[in-house]
């Protein structure tokens, strides 16, 4: 590098105080010769174990490790939106807590971002190899970025990997809200078309399991994808519109309950001849099928009035309980 450039790294932890130790001292370990400074911006997500006490010895050893504590659990999303704005480098990273990326790959990422890329992603290789994981959890993640790729347009392979690099004015235009997380690097596809992806060799963790892989979430994640597409149209082509989260799911059920009745009394009519025409069901249908568009159009709405009120008030949906060696 012509100058040492300040690289920011952004780590969400949740419940791993089992992990912490080796998180620093291997990311400490990789970049205690790298060609630029760096920062270390851990987010304290409403751990309820040891985790914050042991971060505060960090801290106290390390003063390139900062620390920011939420006042309650807010998830990775409002981590990273948390840490992007706290974050003063000229590059920015993201890395998971449980270290499953040896921490020696953030010199690959920052050195795609010299080579003149905005936003490198990582590919996990071997992440479902020799994995304890069940067919209801590898199955999901293949659909799901099978399903960004096609709704963004952005063809990556890995779109849930922890470790991630944007330059400065990426995550500056960067509003992540929901589940965005998991395809904040398809997102960045609003402000920038140089994006790489690398692959990276993956680690069983250590200690502790991963608390923001549940499946409970596939579903708000989903619809959180078809809002993003929505946002993504409304930014290229104003006339396009997806479904919202919590009206959409509603209003999608309504729909689709109207319509099954629909057909199932097309049926009726073509098989048995049965006359159709009076059926209170024909009638319960229609009404279904009309209030399922109307609530998932008030999500397309709802979607507007969020982002207006947290964009143009500079207002953030996540409470700061306290910092260390953070300036602000």
């Amino acid at each position: 590098m012509s100058d040492r450039k300040l690289v920011s790294i952004i780590v969400p932890v949740k419940d791993e105080e089992g992990n912490i130790g080796l998180l620093h001292t291997e990311l400490t370990h990789a970049l205690r010769e790298a060609p630029f400074n760096y920062e270390i911006i851990v987010i304290e997500d409403g751990s309820r174990d040891q985790s914050w006490v042991r971060l505060q010895k960090v801290a106290q050893e390390d003063p390139r490790v900062k620390i920011v504590r939420f006042g309650k659990n807010m998830g990775m999303t409002q981590a990273y939106q948390c840490g992007f704005l706290k974050s003063k480098g000229d590059y920015v990273l993201t890395f998971s807590s449980d270290v499953e990326i040896d921490p020696k790959e953030i010199l690959h990422v920052v050195a795609k971002l010299e080579e003149g890329f905005d936003v490198v992603n990582t590919n996990r290789v071997g992440r479902w190899q020799g994995r304890k994981s069940s067919f209801l959890r590898t199955l999901p993640s293949m659909f799901a970025n099978e399903l960004i790729a096609k709704i963004t347009g952005v063809k990556l392979k890995d779109n849930g990997s922890g470790l991630k690099g944007f330059k400065r004015f990426v995550v500056d235009n960067l509003k992540l809200y929901g589940e965005m997380h998991r395809y904040c690097a398809a997102y960045c596809s609003l402000f920038t078309d140089k994006i790489i992806e690398i692959d990276v060799e993956y680690r069983d963790r250590v200690a502790g399991a991963s608390k923001y892989g549940s499946l409970s979430r596939t579903l708000k994640v989903f619809f959180d994808l078809f809002s993003l597409k929505f946002l993504m149209d409304m930014s290229r082509k104003p006339y396009k519109m997806m479904p919202g989260r919590l009206f959409g799911s509603v209003g999608l059920a309504f729909f689709m309950v109207g319509a099954i009745s629909v057909l199932y009394l097309i049926f009726e009519k073509i098989v048995f001849g049965a006359d159709i025409g009076g059926r209170p069901m024909l009638t319960l249908s229609g009404v279904a099928m009309t209030l399922g568009v109307q609530l998932i159009m008030m999500g397309f709405l709802g979607e507007i009035m969020m982002r207006v009120y947290f964009d143009t008030g500079n207002k953030t949906v996540y409470t700061i309980k306290e910092t260390i060696n953070i300036e602000e």
